[in-house]
């Protein structure tokens, strides 16, 4: 996004991430690829990848968020991709059983940082996700004091790195953790 931006951010926790996006997502440009957001707050990732990935009539983005903001939709119709971004509001733990398993080429967990929140979106999402299909981790070492009794995500990252270990490539472990899933099973 340069020059003058169409959208409107209050906050911005996305873009120390994107060289990490660019990375690992470089390969779904201009392809038939299914994203999933789980967590878009403003919209500062859907965005992005609706500008960079969408560019095949049939990419599809869905992003989940408990609290679906007016800004998000907003930024969302902004992007010119409207048609192919679905905005699903509820609790990532309720929406997410109802979506296909298996279908999504990259499935961005960025959502709640309650430690089993995190812990039961890396569940589902890992289901969601295509074999071969990146998952990112958003918030590895994030901590706040404010809110220490639901935890944070670094716990339930260390498991899902420890239980999945068989079905998994690490490709980038810090700020941000992100996987290939290699297998559905052991």
């Amino acid at each position: 996004m340069t020059g003058m931006s169409p959208y409107v951010f209050e906050q911005d926790w996305f873009t120390a991430n994107l060289p990490r996006f660019r990375r690992h997502l470089s390969h779904l440009r201009d392809t038939p690829c299914r994203l999933l957001e789980i967590g878009a707050h403003e919209g500062r990732a859907t965005t992005w990848m609706a500008e960079t990935l969408l560019g095949h009539a049939e990419a599809r983005l869905d992003a989940v968020d408990l609290f679906v903001q007016r800004r998000l939709r907003e930024n969302v119709a902004r992007t010119g991709r409207g048609a192919q971004i679905r905005v699903l509001p509820g609790a990532s733990r309720e929406v997410l059983p109802r979506l296909d398993p298996g279908s999504y080429d990259f499935v961005y967990i960025d959502g709640s940082h309650a430690t089993v929140d995190v812990l039961e979106d890396a569940v589902l999402g890992f289901r969601l996700a295509r074999i071969g299909g990146v998952i990112a981790f958003d918030d590895y070492l994030w901590t706040d004091p404010l809110d220490a009794r639901r935890g944070a995500p670094k716990p339930a990252i260390d498991a899902v790195l420890a239980i999945y270990a068989p079905l998994i490539e690490v490709l980038e472990h810090g700020p941000q953790v992100w996987l290939r899933k290699r297998a559905e099973h052991a």
